[in-house]
């Protein structure tokens, strides 16, 4: 008898000692997910010697180890793929009326060349494994997007974005299966998560005033299964209170000050 009470007391301490290692490892996973759901907006650009939608703002985010890194977009009047972030250059030439040889001269204020889409692709063939590339949708033929993407195999390494509706079905009806997310800035012109699940959305992506307004789309959205970020937040207070609310990524120019420990 007293052998079998010992025998139980060391499987009641082995299943409390379980117990305590599993809760140890939840917590773990839910701080390491948080972290990993930081997004680089416009790249890793806030700091010495880089500037926003740069070759090096890539590299930046790259290293720093986040979920990945937005982008924006461009086409040129030739159909040349850019990333640029404004409809206009600093000089007032319109990116939409100039073929990509006028833009060669130009320089951004780092003194980088505006890199081709093709360019940023090549460069994401050299990312970290799970880094994703989110690609905004300026202004630009969508299939030659998608189609550069599949070019250089990127196809599990990129997510879309647009303001733009017809952009994100047009993105949807090319293939149901690409990673689509609505942009919106206010309520006025945003779809509710109902609405976008039932267009074949992979999420939204919605500005941090609109959710603060709407806090009960996020948990609408993950019971519809549908992906939720947010823009673009840059204090640590403000990322911590959109984390508590359930959001599953945060996009911010503090990418690098912003860690979880």
């Amino acid at each position: 008898m007293a052998e079998q009470a010992v025998i139980l007391s060391f499987y009641r301490i082995m299943k409390q000692l379980f117990l305590v290692v599993f809760s140890c490892f939840l917590l773990l996973s839910c701080q390491t997910s948080k972290h990993s759901g930081i997004i680089a907006h416009r790249g890793y650009w806030n700091t010495e010697g880089s500037h926003e939608n740069s070759l090096s703002s890539l590299k930046n985010a790259m290293a720093l180890g986040v979920y990945g890194s937005e982008c924006d977009v461009r086409q040129t009047k030739d159909g040349v793929l850019v990333l640029f972030h404004n409809s206009r250059l600093d000089d007032g030439r319109a990116v939409a009326e100039l073929n990509f040889e006028q833009l060669t001269d130009y320089r951004l204020p780092n003194g980088e060349a505006v890199p081709t889409f093709d360019e940023i692709l090549r460069l994401m063939q050299s990312a970290p494994k799970g880094f994703k590339l989110i690609i905004e949708v300026k202004e630009a033929d969508v299939r030659k997007i998608v189609e550069a993407v599949e070019r250089f195999g990127l196809q599990k390494s990129v997510e879309y974005i647009a303001f733009g509706r017809n952009h994100c079905l047009d993105l949807i009806a090319l293939d149901k299966d690409l990673k689509v997310s609505y942009l919106a800035a206010n309520e006025k012109n945003a779809w509710s998560p109902k609405e976008l699940k039932d267009k074949g959305f992979y999420g939204l992506d919605y500005s941090a005033s609109l959710l603060r307004a709407r806090p009960e789309w996020v948990k609408e959205a993950h019971k519809l299964g549908l992906d939720v970020n947010v823009w673009t937040v840059n204090k640590s207070e403000d990322i911590e209170f959109f984390y508590k609310l359930g959001v599953d990524k945060v996009t911010t120019d503090i990418p690098a000050v912003y860690k979880r420990k």
